[in-house]
């Protein structure tokens, strides 16, 4: 029999004990009173397809000796299955079967033209007020080179999180906030149609959905991309970004 280096034996108690968290917050969602997704997540992600799939940021998931992501009450371990070396982007493999995956954006946005968006943290949106009546919460900012800015509130735990446009399409995902506070009309307005969105605006940086997709092709990932509109103007790109949407909890 081999023997077991000290580090081997810490990194096997380490596992077991993330093991163990997670088979415990799973009795703990199925049989207590408490919120089913009380489980505060790191980072929020995409699903992909039905295989389960969910897209994040790299930098949420860099280092992590154990990867769990969170969905209607369930915390389940995940392998990152692809990463990129030149974007900050990756995707973990579960095993969950997801109700509704993401369908990108196949043309691009007008890179002269503001368009009102919605995006927001997994955690965050699991308790949004108004979810269902939601249409928008920030504004993309024009920028060329085929960049994507939003002028947007998001809270912590956005990076990984969908950029949803009007008609439920995918336009980008959050990586980072690149700004101070900004306030300014165009947010304002964008802010109107949410009246329960309350903190400053921020200059956020998102991936547009052209370079997302040329990674998952390049890593053998499956995806849907359309231009057509995924909701009505009456539905919620809010509630469809909660369906989309998973936790990412780095271990």
């Amino acid at each position: 029999m081999k023997n077991i280096s000290g580090d081997s034996r810490r990194a096997a108690r380490s596992t077991r004990f993330w093991y163990m968290l997670a088979a415990g917050c799973l009795l703990c969602l199925s049989c207590s009173a408490a919120p089913a997704e009380s489980i505060e997540a790191q980072a929020s992600g995409i699903f992909l397809n039905a295989d389960g799939d969910v897209l994040t940021a790299r930098h949420a998931v860099s280092g992590c000796r154990s990867l769990y992501v969170v969905k209607d009450g369930k915390v389940v371990m995940a392998i990152l299955r692809a990463v990129s070396n030149e974007d900050d982007v990756a995707v973990l493999a579960t095993a969950l079967k997801p109700f509704l995956s993401a369908v990108f954006q196949r043309s691009a946005l007008p890179p002269e033209r503001s368009v009102a968006v919605f995006a927001e943290a997994y955690s965050r949106l699991l308790r949004l007020p108004d979810r269902a009546r939601t249409l928008s919460n920030a504004i993309t900012v024009p920028e060329e080179g085929g960049e994507l800015q939003l002028l947007s509130g998001v809270k912590p735990g956005a990076s990984g999180s969908a950029v949803l446009g009007a008609g439920g399409l995918v336009l980008g995902m959050v990586v980072e906030r690149v700004a101070g506070a900004f306030s300014g009309a165009g947010v304002a307005q964008a802010h109107v149609r949410n009246p329960a969105q309350t903190g400053a605006a921020t200059l956020v940086k998102a991936l547009p959905a052209a370079a997302i997709k040329h990674f998952l092709r390049a890593a053998n990932v499956g995806f849907a991309e359309s231009d057509t509109a995924q909701i009505s103007a009456q539905q919620s790109p809010a509630a469809r970004a909660f369906t989309l949407g998973a936790g990412v909890i780095c271990g």
